[in-house]
């Protein structure tokens, strides 16, 4: 774990006190506590009592504070037979070790701080996807780990969602493929989306186990919007492409329920999270047609912290799914 490193030295001005954080090594883990083991001989200004109090060998503790004195190249102490005082040298790191041993203390308490009372606001991105139930799953993980962080969810096709990622307005998105992740750092999500044909209850293929292309000539139809989710459907409707009557393009299932419910359109489009079987069904596609999802964010963006342990999170909460 990555610790406060505390260095001291003794310039023309006297003894300055250099903090700085870093990853140390045990070597400098050592030197807080040797400052440590200084204050404590100074406030007994006696070496039997301040092992006992510390726990150590006396001659540990002595070999300790001459090797502090040897580093720093100034005697800290006059030594008598049964005490010890501070030379001036000594009672201005005594202020100085205070203050050095106080700031460590109060940094690393902030640093703990900051990630147990995380807040703050990360923008998502979605398509109206089954895969959103997996993106539920990662938020309210990560809101009983850090409450006070709230999320806002921007729902739209992949092309949109992208378009905002690229202009900074969105942290990471679920984004359904076919898409460019040149740019992207991402994670594919376990469950693939399955596309089908979006009816009325009383369609008369209603009862249909799967739709065929065949099945729907004659019918009017709903496409994608997205170019690259009609392109896969267009590819599969091929071989009936001339008998199949198209009435439009939607890109949201919102506005598709309506028309299929009103018009009587039958709309191919990805599996629905909820759907009113009273009125609508959801037939899947025979051949199947099912298109993957990422979990992306742009590479080399500079996140917020927040935003940052979020992505950290979801990787890790994807990687044990």
């Amino acid at each position: 774990m990555a610790k406060q490193a505390a260095y001291l030295r003794f310039t023309s001005r006297g003894l300055h006190a250099i903090i700085f954080l870093t990853s140390i090594t045990e070597d400098t883990t050592m030197n807080l506590r040797i400052l440590n083991y200084f204050l404590t001989v100074a406030q007994e200004q006696n070496i039997t009592r301040a092992a006992d109090i510390l726990h150590i060998t006396q001659p540990t503790l002595s070999r300790q504070l001459m090797q502090l004195e040897e580093d720093l190249g100034v005697a800290l102490f006059e030594r008598s037979q049964h005490k010890l005082t501070l030379t001036s040298a000594g009672d201005l790191l005594v202020h100085r070790a205070k203050e050095i041993l106080y700031l460590v203390e109060k940094t690393e308490t902030d640093l703990r701080d900051q990630e147990v009372n995380l807040s703050g606001s990360v923008s998502l991105g979605a398509g109206e996807l089954m895969s959103v139930k997996v993106l539920a799953d990662i938020m309210q993980a990560f809101q009983e780990k850090y409450p006070a962080v709230t999320f806002d969810l921007f729902t739209s096709t992949s092309d949109i969602v992208r378009e905002r990622m690229e202009n900074g307005l969105i942290d990471a998105a679920m984004m359904l493929a076919p898409i460019d992740m040149v740019n992207y750092d991402f994670i594919s999500l376990p469950q693939p989306e399955e596309y089908g044909i979006l009816m009325r209850a009383d369609s008369p293929l209603a009862d249909k186990q799967r739709i065929a292309a065949a099945d729907l000539e004659g019918k009017p139809l709903l496409l994608p919007s997205r170019l690259q989710a009609r392109s896969q459907i267009l590819n599969w409707l091929s071989g009936n492409l001339a008998k199949i009557q198209f009435s439009g393009t939607c890109n949201l299932l919102g506005n598709a329920f309506t028309l299929v419910d009103r018009c009587r359109y039958y709309a191919i489009v990805v599996k629905p999270t909820i759907l009113d079987e009273n009125k609508l069904r959801f037939i899947p596609l025979d051949p199947p047609v099912t298109s993957g999802v990422y979990l992306a964010w742009r590479r080399g963006s500079k996140f917020s912290l927040t935003a940052q342990k979020f992505i950290t999170f979801a990787q890790c909460f994807l990687s044990m799914k």
